[in-house]
């Protein structure tokens, strides 16, 4: 569980104070994310990206399976 904190930490996702615990560090409200995660972020949509090309997922089918997606996270937070 440390291990989770501590890598959770490292990426800006939680600050964790001796006193209060962890606690998110971002949310929608906080503003456009740092440059070296949406670096990082597109970089992993990349390698998404050229795996659903190999396995012949169109461009139409990629747009909509991230439209329901995206929906479906907002729907659940």
């Amino acid at each position: 569980m440390n291990k989770t904190y501590d890598l959770l930490r490292q990426q800006g996702v939680i600050r964790i104070n001796r006193r209060s615990g962890a606690v998110v560090r971002r949310d929608a409200g906080t503003g456009p994310p740092e440059a070296p995660f949406t670096d990082d972020w597109e970089e992993h949509m990349r390698v998404l990206l050229a795996e659903a090309t190999v396995h012949g997922i169109d461009r139409q089918d990629v747009l909509r399976r991230c439209e329901a997606l995206v929906i479906a996270f907002e729907e659940s937070a």
